[in-house]
């Protein structure tokens, strides 16, 4: 079932608890664009998502939340967020190491958006998608991704929420995501003790 989470202007930001092929348009529409500009990266990126829903679909206990920005019909964007029973076997083969745990966590593991939806990415993730987690009491998030140039847009997210600290939660959002977004750079380890002596 589809839930429209937000609108903005003619976008419908929504999440819903089913795949469904049309949501892989947006995919589609960005390697168009990197293919136009010659600035291709992956030329798997259909066959990666599908093998991350797929494989997922069949792990007992883990729920994949499928967010999507629409204009209408068209498909903008999508980010899988997954909770639950997160196989740490297939992240930690990825390079990624969960230290919390797991009923606290909520985990970023693919996000894309078509050239019509870009400049919506940061409100999107950051006003929409990690307060819905936090008010479900998930404490940590963490994204996992092999694309550099995903970086860029994570230091962009860091910045404006450092920008909007106006309360002990905020500060604790913020704290948190600064830690999710140094353990992509580093080790979840280096990314605590960097961060620590800034909460006491």
């Amino acid at each position: 079932m589809t839930t429209v989470l937000f609108r903005k202007d003619d976008l419908e930001f929504c999440v819903s608890d089913t795949f469904e092929g049309k949501f892989l348009l947006s995919l589609l529409e960005n390697m168009k664009e990197k293919m136009r500009s010659e600035t291709w990266d992956d030329y798997n990126e259909v066959h990666h998502c599908c093998k991350i829903i797929h494989e997922f679909s069949r792990t007992p206990g883990l729920v994949m939340d499928f967010h999507t920005l629409r204009r209408g019909e068209e498909q903008l964007g999508m980010v899988i967020i997954t909770h639950g029973a997160i196989p740490m076997d297939i992240y930690a083969r990825s390079g990624l190491h969960i230290s919390d745990p797991m009923h606290q966590v909520a985990l970023l593991n693919y996000f894309h958006i078509a050239p019509e939806g870009r400049g919506n990415g940061t409100f999107w993730v950051r006003d929409l998608i990690m307060p819905m987690y936090a008010d479900l009491g998930y404490t940590a998030f963490y994204l996992k991704t092999s694309h550099p140039r995903a970086f860029p847009f994570y230091d962009r997210l860091g910045a404006a929420m450092t920008g909007r600290i106006r309360s002990l939660r905020s500060l604790a959002l913020a704290l948190t995501a600064a830690c999710f977004f140094l353990s992509m750079a580093a080790t979840n380890d280096v990314a605590l003790i960097t961060l620590v002596p800034f909460t006491l």
